[in-house]
């Protein structure tokens, strides 16, 4: 009692904290009532009924959409859903016709497009420029397909082709024969850059630019001599889509320039 004094023992004081303790989501859920759970539960039963009965009366009442429906539950492919003009939501499908294009035709029946050329007899030495005009680079190459710059009538010893089609200097037939020195110029440009043909897996698209003059009509005629070689070269595979234009000039005065898009081998 000397030692305390005056002093008197005081019990320990403990803070408690009154705040509600989070509970974890399964507690809560095991806590929620009874009622609120089959409310819940109703909720999502009735959602999923009004969706099934919603496409059924549609599925009745839609034909169109009933073959849809009854195609993806055959084939068990699910199709991305994308909206309309009308903001309706559609669902996309390919037609026969769009698969069948989708189909890589095959190379020539008679050899790879490296051995068409030596049965061709065609020759792609020297007909790549080697101090060109212009800034750019031969080809540019983005996932599969591959964009060749155009090319011009380059001969072996690396003179150009020159001359304007529909006119005294150029005739039709050496326009033509022009247009296929200017895709033979592009096999050699092609190997240059790819490191072989047989790497390019068919011709996706050419375009086609006839120098001639305005009353000259024959620009199709002209580009055939370039579309024929590369059918030829690939087979199939090299029938392209392309686009014949007629120009009031080109380059160094050239009477053919043609540029491609060809898919490569993976």
């Amino acid at each position: 009692d000397n030692l305390l004094g005056d002093t008197q023992a005081r019990a320990p004081t403990f803070w408690v904290s009154t705040a509600p303790r989070p509970l974890h989501v399964a507690q809560q859920v095991v806590d929620m009532p009874t009622t609120h759970v089959l409310v819940a539960l109703s909720s999502v039963a009735f959602t999923a009924a009004s969706g099934h009965t919603l496409r059924a009366i549609r599925e009745r009442r839609d034909p169109a959409y009933a073959r849809r429906v009854r195609a993806r539950r055959q084939t068990g492919v699910a199709t991305r859903r994308t909206p309309n003009a009308r903001g309706a939501s559609v669902t996309p499908h390919a037609s026969p016709e769009i698969e069948a294009l989708r189909a890589c035709p095959p190379w020539h029946e008679e050899g790879s497009p490296e051995e068409r050329v030596v049965q061709l007899g065609l020759e792609l030495d020297g007909r790549i420029a080697t101090n060109p005009a212009g800034v750019f680079r031969p080809a540019v190459v983005v996932g599969d397909l591959a964009y060749v710059s155009g090319q011009v009538p380059r001969n072996t010893d690396g003179s150009l082709i020159v001359g304007k089609c529909g006119t005294e200097t150029m005739t039709e037939e050496q326009a033509v024969e022009a247009a296929r020195v200017v895709g033979i110029t592009m096999l050699a440009t092609m190997r240059q850059q790819f490191g072989s043909l047989d790497h390019v897996r068919q011709v996706v698209k050419v375009n086609g630019f006839v120098n001639c003059e305005s009353d000259f009509t024959k620009q199709p005629a002209v580009v055939n001599g370039l579309a024929n070689l590369l059918i030829e070269v690939f087979g199939p595979a090299g029938k392209a889509s392309r686009s014949a234009i007629g120009c009031s000039g080109l380059p160094l005065g050239i009477p053919v320039e043609a540029e491609a898009i060809v898919e490569l081998v993976k």
